[in-house]
């Protein structure tokens, strides 16, 4: 039954909502991110699961349970019976009340919460999130400007944002066999238990607990990882059937820099792409756009951001307007987002991923163009990071 019933997606941030659809993608289905829900009703989309951004990360708790709830109303209206909660894997955001919006716009019992993503390192062992075996709260995240942690537990953050029951399931429970994990998750929802945390540190673990989503009596909610270990279950019978969409190579690894200030006017913004773009030597084909902005201190404001993204949304659309650009490569959801709107962007469909967390899907834009969106979730990569998404992919 879970094969055949459209799906929708709905995380906080663009890239959230990237790097969980291209899973089910991988496994044979079509996946439409849709910047704006607004979207959903210009179109059928019979054969096609959605990808949603509500673009709550930054909003009050109250206001953005309100938008997530609104949306799954909407979801539901449209025929999208399965609902697939996206949190970030480091609690950033507002995932407890988003995760009581959704199952109060479903009228499901329960979550079955898992934030697990051990291809990246981050595992979740007695309801607490380790960052390649460093408690959360002590890694780099968790010193996060946006969201600074005090704690690695699920269960004190989510209780930070709703008070519904919270009970653990551990790993010893996780590896047992599926009919006593299926009990015990049976007997906490009796309880009254309506966020069930649940431990994972292989990929196994989260298969397990995905088998457990089958009846549809629960909601499920995680990272990419859950994301991957439902998508399998969800994919078509028969050979998978996405679109082959290929790009070529280009090992060029050069970059033009262009660096602006978040307190820059409009006109300098521009003034200074102009200038970069215009100098003799054009032997980089590739530009990076970046902030400047000194010392970055303890915590930044939702303000702060807003303006960040919607500075790099007008240099990207400046830059776009000067020369033609076939492949966007962006990093974080914010920006992501900004830069999606600053260039027309109505909605991508998700085609592959790159490397873990980095997502490409093909631009649906009236004023075509630009072909290639690339959005890269925070917190993944090194220093090497945009040289290997130039060894794959021509035109970034």
């Amino acid at each position: 039954m879970i094969q055949t019933e459209k799906i929708a997606i709905i995380a906080d941030d663009f890239t959230g909502a990237g790097d969980a659809g291209i899973h089910f993608a991988h496994f044979g289905r079509k996946v439409e991110l849709l910047l704006c829900i607004d979207a959903l009703a210009q179109k059928r989309r019979d054969d096609t699961d959605i990808a949603l951004t509500s673009e709550t990360r930054f909003l009050d708790p109250p206001e953005a349970g309100r938008v997530v709830l609104d949306m799954v109303r909407q979801c539901l209206a449209a025929g999208y019976k399965r609902i697939f909660k996206k949190i970030d894997s480091t609690m950033r955001g507002n995932p407890g009340r988003e995760i009581e919006a959704v199952l109060a716009g479903t009228g499901l019992a329960a979550a079955l919460i898992c934030t697990a993503m051990p291809k990246t390192g981050r595992t979740c062992v007695d309801g607490v999130i380790y960052l390649d075996g460093i408690p959360l709260h002590l890694s780099d995240i968790g010193h996060d400007p946006f969201h600074p942690l005090a704690s690695s537990n699920i269960a004190d953050l989510l209780r930070l944002q709703t008070d519904l029951p919270i009970g653990l399931i551990g790993l010893k429970e996780v590896e047992a066999d599926e009919a006593v994990l299926r009990q015990k998750i049976l007997t906490m929802m009796a309880q009254g238990v309506r966020l069930i945390v649940a431990d994972a540190v292989e990929d196994r673990h989260l298969a397990a607990l995905a088998r457990q989503l089958t009846p549809g009596d629960l909601l499920p909610v995680g990272a990419g990882g859950f994301a991957e270990a439902l998508a399998r279950l969800c994919a078509p019978e028969g050979p998978a059937c996405r679109e082959e969409r290929k790009l070529d190579a280009d090992k060029s690894g050069l970059f033009r820099t262009i660096d602006i200030r978040p307190d820059a006017p409009a006109a300098d913004i521009r003034k200074a792409c102009e200038a970069r773009l215009n100098e003799p030597s054009r032997s980089q084909s590739n530009i990076l756009l970046r902030v400047v902005n000194g010392e970055r201190p303890d915590k930044i404001s939702r303000e702060d951001g807003e303006r960040v993204a919607e500075k790099l949304g007008y240099a990207t659309a400046s830059i776009c307007s000067m020369l033609p650009c076939r492949t966007l490569v962006s990093t974080g959801g914010s920006t992501s987002m900004a830069v999606a709107e600053a260039l027309g962007i109505e909605s991508v469909d998700l085609i592959d991923e790159l490397l873990p967390g980095i997502v490409v899907g093909a631009c649906n834009r009236p004023s075509g163009g630009i072909e290639w969106f690339i959005s890269k979730a925070g917190g993944f990569g090194d220093d090497s990071l945009l040289t290997e998404i130039d060894a794959r992919c021509v035109g970034v």
